[in-house]
């Protein structure tokens, strides 16, 4: 874990990176609280790094009319516009500064190689011309390899820039933390809307197969909460197909052939990233693309195509649901631990880097399930970035076809609790776009 000499931080950068969440607004909210508690000043950056590199930095403090008085208390909402607006962007959807998908170019390891590099020159002009002492990155596995590759280029010109990551990703597949500020919510969306089809499906008496499918192009953390189902309905999902399996498709329709001789309602919890054994998707993976990372992009169709399946091969009828983008927005099914935790998460990037912490990730380290607690910690970024964590073995049925009880009590906790959202008329609302 780095840290750098003593220098006095007196503003602070923040940005957002990757695809938005329904809680990644919250850590955003516990950078700027704990970072005014400190009368520091607080910038944002405009769609990452890449709309810095463009010039696109708005005075946070300003836009949201915080004053001193506010210095970080969560009271008197109703007559302090700044603290009402901090609240309603704790409870805002998507990325309230934007977003971006940018890598940064790789770094030799020597400063003379460093120095030559035109963005990294770029970036560090513009952190000089708005005095930055401090960045942090609020983002997934692509966004920690920013942080690493910012913090080892400013170690290398001896720069007293220290820069900290904040971990957001509904698909919980960072390393460095028990979960990630995201997932709680979206896990609850795909355990709420599973169960609710599991009673739509079931209204008729004939025979029917349900596939819902869940983002996780690698992992299937996400794919895994439609079992929470069971705690909502009463009836847990007949199948959970995880990409961390390969699935023989053969022996799946099989399986399902066998349970609709024992049910009506066959429901399939299906993982966008479920693959064959030799890799390939179950479709054409041809049209697949390929991100600025050089990953595969989000692999959509796989419940259209299993359910196309199921009605050639079995003769029944079904239906291919894709959650998709929901998934990441739907704010109002959030988890108040997911809010709570990723608005403290923030506040730990500020009070990182006021210890002179640098080239570190911020992370939720569990220290029991019940009750649940937890405590942050920091992590080198170097041993997460680019690094993609999967849902372990124990949690997944010995067949593959399911998840095991050890899943659900390590899931149990991340989607407790509902935030009630700041409403008029009965409606909940945001905090306007930024201007």
């Amino acid at each position: 874990m780095n840290t750098t000499s003593e220098h006095v931080i007196r503003t602070i950068l923040v940005g957002q990176s990757g695809g938005p969440t329904a809680a990644i607004n919250a850590s955003l909210a516990g950078v700027i609280r704990a970072a005014h508690a400190q009368g520091l000043r607080v910038l944002g950056m405009r769609n990452g790094i890449q709309g810095f590199l463009e010039g696109g930095v708005v005075d946070l403090v300003e836009a949201l009319e915080l004053t001193a008085s506010e210095s970080g208390s969560s009271n008197h909402a109703s007559t302090n516009p700044g603290e009402k607006n901090l609240q309603l962007l704790r409870k805002t959807p998507s990325s309230w500064l934007g977003s971006c998908r940018f890598k940064l170019p790789e770094l030799a390891d020597n400063s003379e190689s460093a120095a030559i590099s035109p963005i990294y020159q770029q970036i560090d002009a513009q952190l000089k011309k708005y005095q930055v002492d401090a960045v942090l990155y609020i983002g997934g596995n692509d966004s920690m390899d920013t942080t690493h590759k910012l913090s080892r280029y400013f170690a290398q010109v001896e720069s007293h820039v220290r820069v900290v990551g904040v971990p957001k990703t509904i698909d919980n597949d960072l390393e460095g933390t028990d979960h990630t500020p995201g997932f709680g919510s979206a896990a609850r969306f795909v355990a709420s809307v599973t169960a609710e089809l599991t009673r739509d499906g079931g209204v008729y008496n004939s025979k029917n197969v349900t596939f819902i499918e869940a983002m996780g192009r690698d992992a299937g953390w996400l794919t895994a909460a439609g079992a929470l189902a069971q705690d909502i309905c009463g009836t847990a999902p007949d199948f959970v197909l995880l990409p961390e399996v390969p699935l023989d498709e053969h022996a799946l329709l099989s399986t399902i052939e066998q349970r609709l001789r024992e049910k009506n309602n066959v429901i399939v919890v299906v993982s966008e990233g479920v693959h064959h054994a030799d890799g390939s998707f179950l479709f054409d993976a041809k049209s697949v693309a390929i991100d600025t990372f050089g990953h595969l992009a989000a692999q959509s169709g796989t419940a259209q195509y299993l359910s196309q399946l199921a009605k050639d091969q079995l003769g029944v009828k079904s239906r291919g649901i894709e959650l998709n983008t929901l998934q990441r927005c739907a704010s109002h099914a959030a988890s108040k631990v997911d809010l709570d935790e990723a608005e403290a998460l923030g506040a730990a990037g500020v009070e990182a880097v006021l210890q002179g912490k640098t080239g570190v990730m911020v992370g939720v380290h569990r220290t029991s399930d019940v009750p649940y607690t937890s405590e942050i910690r920091a992590t080198p970024v170097a041993d997460v970035a680019n690094k993609v964590k999967l849902v372990p073995r124990e949690m997944i049925s010995e067949d593959g076809f399911n998840v095991t009880d050890t899943a659900l009590t390590y899931l149990r906790p991340l989607v407790a609790g509902m935030e009630e959202p700041i409403s008029t008329d009965g409606l909940p609302r945001f905090l306007a776009e930024l201007s």
